[in-house]
């Protein structure tokens, strides 16, 4: 992979973010680059079912654990809701010989730099999912489905008041 490509891939994902989020995700990219610490943003928005997919592993699927959040329901912060992501995930890269890019899954060291600097940004991460990063201004999924529970919850109490307003 080239720097280009991971930038416009990278990119890709900054502009599915919700706005405001992916405002401080692409400060937080800008200053790696310019720190020349490269990597690649290679996930923002799941749909329900693709976070469904990886809550299997390790579950009910082969391979190991990968997250902790299902999909149905939403539970990630990966999920969109309605304006976008408040989550990415995220790996160093490193140069080969050649002078390509490659994915470092293993580069604690750089993954606590970008950790770091993330928190200027008021990007969170999380202890047991190194290559993610979410929205601290936001206390967690739970947060942004609490304005669809309660709006469920008033059209029940609407039709549990008014049982005849149905028929």
């Amino acid at each position: 992979m080239t720097i280009r490509e991971a930038v416009e891939r990278s990119r890709g994902h900054i502009e599915k973010c919700e706005p405001s989020f992916g405002k401080r995700v692409g400060a937080w990219y800008s200053e790696l680059m310019s720190k020349k610490i490269p990597v690649l943003i290679y996930c923002s928005v799941r749909t329900p079912q693709e976070q469904e997919e990886l809550y299997a592993r390790g579950r009910t699927k082969a391979g190991t654990k990968v997250t902790n959040a299902r999909g149905i329901p939403p539970q990630s912060l990966h999920i969109d809701l309605g304006k976008g992501s408040h989550a990415i995930d995220y790996v160093p890269l490193a140069r080969t010989p050649s002078g390509d890019l490659v994915a470092s899954w293993d580069d604690d060291h750089t993954y606590s730099i970008c950790q770091k600097i993330a928190q200027k940004h008021e990007l969170r991460h999380l202890d047991w999912e190194q290559p993610h990063l979410e929205d601290a201004r936001i206390a967690g999924w739970r947060e942004l489905i609490a304005p669809q529970k309660q709006e469920i919850k008033k059209k029940i109490s609407l039709v549990n008041k008014r049982p005849w307003s149905s028929r």
